[in-house]
């Protein structure tokens, strides 16, 4: 904490006009954080200061009264003193990550007289990303939804329309987009693009829309986006077609008119937002991209959460990247995040949220991935020696765009010379490749959209090598023109270097003249201030005072500065000959810099060739280094004929990960109209949630490209993979856990597919037992009957179950375990084999798991007498159930069993044999004394002999 800056004022009028004028400052939203830019460093004040000390520096002593007058403080109806809490340049650039990224905050910079400079939201950080250390792990995208209910039905409730805007990538998208009540498509579509920030009209004033709103919000918080509210009028779309025209070139700005006015409203209010018509360097730069949901495969945020695609908290946007740091896998991202460059991060960012449909272009990246396992040689090369010195082109061009300089032109110049090298590696070993298609395949997706990129920036390399000055770089890491590229340049860096020889030659006499060695006792030195000069020791200075043409300049702890008329006058010269020599070198670096940039589109194009390179290397490391190597999966393409998912010995391949973790594989088959709906079954922690959820993972990897941990796999490729599992509750924002069920259900119903994957974890638990069964019989039923799509769905409502005696599609799994004494409830010893097989179980065997966590004796033995009563009373029912008795009858025999139990109780004690219950003998008598009761009332009231028969059974 002592490296904290001290806040300085340069007076006490500036320091009150400083507080006074942030008191005056406009009220600000609770989801905004404001900070002041003091060059040196930031300070943030009242509630701001508190949540830094808190999100940032975790202790509440970094905190430090403002100096405001009370009177000052009360005019402003303040009782309490303000704090504040300065901070360093890296302290900010963690806080705009944390703020930002991870909590969803809005920034506002100022400057010290409390001038808004900066602002920046989740899904706009272009006017902060230079601040923010280090590179993102995904693309930035904003998005702005323009809502039309003008539907008549369920199934049409409403008309959508969308752009996005992508500025990692220049992308702008337009769509329209036909969505339900719950709003299943926009909650897939939000998870595709990735959005951080969502842009909705402002309808809360609206009574008819307060319930969709509401909907909708909680759609966008789903997807782990924020919400920013728009004025309505907003959504007018004036202008955004030429503006669209400006951004995209001129030759698209006939193809604009494609799009509907809906989506064109809702472009016009995200190029406004992001006020991206104002920089010249975006003009021309981006590119419009079509959006379809039916591309890829549709995630929603269960999915997305029960799958481990993203570590927790992050769905792949709130960290840094740590591109080769050594990470635990928690998640599908960090186990196959094994890429060298930036940019393909990102991209295995997008990749895992837009699993492809396209069965071709499955097998292309099945077959490249296989490509680079066979290429272990080229793997190891590309991965240890060319990929790690690619750098973030993305970064690199918008640097260059702010405040390029010659280090970052040199990076690009590296990155140039660093293309041939890889194409040459890939062309080497690919005409080893005995496959035709292979060879062609490589050409295609890899070494064509590389040559034809590279070969532009081979001017860009011969600039480079004739501007720059390369051996000073080597040398010295000194980055520089070379001096022959110029004549002016040449001409003051001659007269430099004849006034340096000349400041030698004083510096030589004077240490004679002085009599101090020049290397060791008399310093030359170049001053902030006096520019060129000599300094002696204190102690050493003496010598000085003897000769009458040396000057004085400063005395300072390190001894005193000197200097003579004729090297004060050197010293002038040679400062303005130097800014002349750096403006001259500044002139020539901005032209450079400006050149290079004429190559940001085919350098970016590049950065994607090579993201994707990394990326297929990645899985292919990942599958060769698996505990156990994955396998290529055969695919099956939508809608075939005979659709089927066969997974032999799969494991999940995130758990088998885990330290001391030896996994039990196990099979899964999923056959159209044979067993598309399997129901699980089994004990607590026997496995059933991780079996569900592997065959989601596997599916999600096989469709990204990745192969896939299992010893054989045919994979039906689905159009959706829909989750509900576990207690989504979210109290905080008044939602329960039961009501997060009911809506991720409602989602699945709406969105699933005869081609979808739905899997279902614990339904129904959420509320009471009876209610809980029901939901799930009925669900389960809609979906194996309607929806006929390949389900997994683990319960312990056993009864569940028996809907495979009714429908033909639907078949049984359990997980085993085995329980020493002959699977008596009452056993204290069970194991978990984890193994899944055909059939049921009747057991869940929540108990003994309530054992094998050492709860308290007392507690299991009271669970266990509390089962053993309610399976007794399960009995009794199924008794009651079976008699097929009235509502009326049942109401007249539980009186009968009243006055029956009083008559015998009254003749127990009439012949004193409750004293005496102890001993065997007077039980029996007690038992023969109750049947008579039975049989005394059973003739003289009731004649219905079912109705005798439940009332023995109960009693006796």
């Amino acid at each position: 904490m002592s490296s904290r800056p001290d806040l300085k004022f340069v007076d006490i009028a500036e320091e009150r006009g400083f507080y006074k004028r942030f008191l005056q400052l406009s009220q600000k939203t609770e989801n905004t954080i404001r900070l002041v830019d003091k060059s040196e460093y930031y300070i943030v004040i009242g509630d701001d200061a508190l949540f830094v000390a808190d999100q940032v520096y975790h202790t509440s002593s970094v905190l430090k009264d403002c100096k405001i007058d009370p009177s000052t403080l009360r005019q402003f109806d303040l009782n309490d003193s303000l704090k504040y809490v300065t901070m360093s340049h890296q302290i900010v650039g963690n806080l705009l990550k944390t703020s930002l990224l991870e909590l969803g905050k809005k920034v506002e910079i100022y400057d010290r007289n409390w001038k808004l400079l900066k602002t920046a939201s989740p899904g706009n950080l272009e006017q902060v990303d230079d601040l923010i250390v280090g590179s993102l792990e995904t693309n930035i995208v904003l998005a702005s939804l323009k809502l039309n209910f003008n539907g008549t039905g369920a199934s049409n409730y409403c008309t959508i329309g969308i752009s996005f805007i992508d500025n990692t990538n220049y992308r702008i998208g337009l769509f329209d987009l036909l969505d339900n009540e719950v709003f299943s498509n926009l909650e897939s579509c939000l998870i595709q693009l990735g959005v951080r920030e969502c842009l909705i009209p402002d309808l809360r004033d609206s009574p008819n829309m307060t319930n969709d709103l509401k909907k909708i919000l909680s759609v966008i918080d789903r997807c782990s986006c924020v919400a920013s509210f728009v004025k309505p009028s907003d959504f007018n779309g004036k202008d955004v077609e030429s503006d669209l025209a400006k951004l995209c070139g001129n030759e698209l700005s006939l193809s604009v008119s494609k799009f509907s006015t809906d989506s064109l409203g809702a472009c016009s209010v995200l190029l406004n937002y992001l006020n991206i018509m104002s920089e010249e360097t975006n003009i021309g730069n981006f590119e419009i991209v079509d959006h379809s949901l039916s591309q890829f495969v549709k995630l929603d945020a269960s999915a997305i959460k029960a799958l481990n695609v993203f570590p927790a908290n992050s769905q792949g946007a709130t960290a840094l990247l740590s591109v080769g740091a050594p990470q635990k896998c928690s998640s599908l991202f960090q186990l196959l995040n094994k890429c060298k460059t930036n940019s393909g991060v990102r991209l295995l960012n997008e990749w895992l949220k837009q699993p492809l449909t396209d069965i071709e272009q499955i097998n292309k990246r099945h077959d490249l991935v296989e490509f680079f396992i066979d290429q272990l040689e080229l793997r190891s090369s590309l991965q240890e020696e060319c990929l790690p010195s690619v750098p973030d082109i993305r970064r690199l061009t918008k640097k260059l765009h702010k405040n390029g300089n010659l280090e970052d032109v040199l990076k690009i110049y590296q990155f140039a010379q660093m293309v041939p090298v890889i194409m040459d590696s890939l062309t080497r070993k690919t005409e080893e490749v005995d496959s035709d298609n292979l060879k062609a395949l490589v050409q295609e997706v890899l070494l064509d959209p590389m040559l034809e990129n590279a070969e532009p920036l081979e001017k860009l390399k011969e600039l480079v090598e004739t501007t720059v000055d390369l051996e000073a770089y080597e040398e010295t890491n000194e980055f520089m023109i070379k001096v022959e590229f110029n004549e002016q340049l040449s001409i003051i860096r001659a007269h430099l270097d004849e006034l340096k020889d000349a400041i030698k030659t004083i510096h030589i006499d004077a240490a004679d003249d002085l009599g101090f060695d020049p290397e060791k006792k008399l310093k030359l030195e170049n001053h902030h201030l006096h520019g060129w000069c000599m300094r002696l020791t204190r102690n050493d200075a003496k010598a000085l005072r003897q000769h009458k043409k040396y000057i004085e300049l400063s005395t300072v702890k390190a001894g005193i500065f000197f200097s003579t008329k004729e090297l004060k006058q050197i010293a002038e010269d040679t400062s303005e000959l130097q800014k002349k020599y750096e403006q001259q070198q500044s002139s020539l670096v901005k032209e450079i810099v400006s050149i290079t940039l004429s190559y940001t589109p085919v350098l970016e194009k590049l950065a994607i060739v090579i993201a994707q390179l990394d990326i297929l290397c990645s899985f292919a490391q990942v599958s060769s280094y698996a505990p156990v190597p994955y396998i290529r999966p055969t695919m099956y393409p939508l809608n075939d004929e005979h659709r089927k998912t066969e997974l032999i010995a799969s494991r999940h391949p995130i758990v088998e990960m885990q330290d001391d973790v030896t996994f039990i594989s196990n099979d899964v088959n999923l056959v159209q109209s044979e067993s598309e709906f399997i129901i699980i079954t089994g004990p607590n922690m026997g496995g059933k949630s991780t079996y569900i959820r592997q065959i989601g993972v596997i599916c999600l990897m096989a469709q990204i490209g990745c192969f896939v941990p299992c010893d054989e796999a045919k994979i039906a490729v689905v159009d959706a993979i829909l989750c509900r599992v576990g207690a989504g509750d979210s109290q905080l924002k008044g939602v329960s856990t039961f009501m997060m069920e009911m809506l991720e259900t409602a989602s699945i119903l709406k969105n699933a597919t005869k081609n979808s994957l739905v899997i279902v974890d614990e339904l129904g638990r959420g509320t009471s037992t009876y209610d809980g069964f029901g939901l799930a019989w009925s669900i389960s039923e809609f979906i194996a009957t309607k929806i006929k799509c390949f389900t997994l769905f683990a319960t312990h409502f056993h009864e569940l179950t028996t809907l495979s005696d009714k429908l033909q599609n639907v078949s049984n799994m359990h997980v085993v375990a085995h329980i020493e004494d002959n699977g008596t409830h009452n056993s204290d010893d069970i194991t978990l084999l984890y193994k899944v097989e055909p059939g049921s179980t009747d057991q869940s065997f929540g108990i003994h798991v309530a054992e094998i966590v050492q709860f308290p004796a007392k507690i299991v033995n009271m669970a266990k007498r509390k089962a053993a009563e309610l399976e007794e009373l399960k009995k009794d029912n199924e008794s009651l159930k079976r008699a097929k008795l009235t509502p009326e009858e049942i109401v007249l025999g539980t009186e009968a069993l009243k006055k029956i139990l009083k008559l015998w109780h009254k003749e127990l004690e009439d012949n004193n044999l409750t004293e005496r219950l102890e001993d065997p003998s007077v039980q029996e008598e007690c038992a023969d004394k109750l049947k008579n009761q039975i049989d005394k009332w059973a003739h003289q009231e009731m004649t219905n002999p079912q109705f005798v028969d439940w009332i023995r059974e109960t009693l006796l």
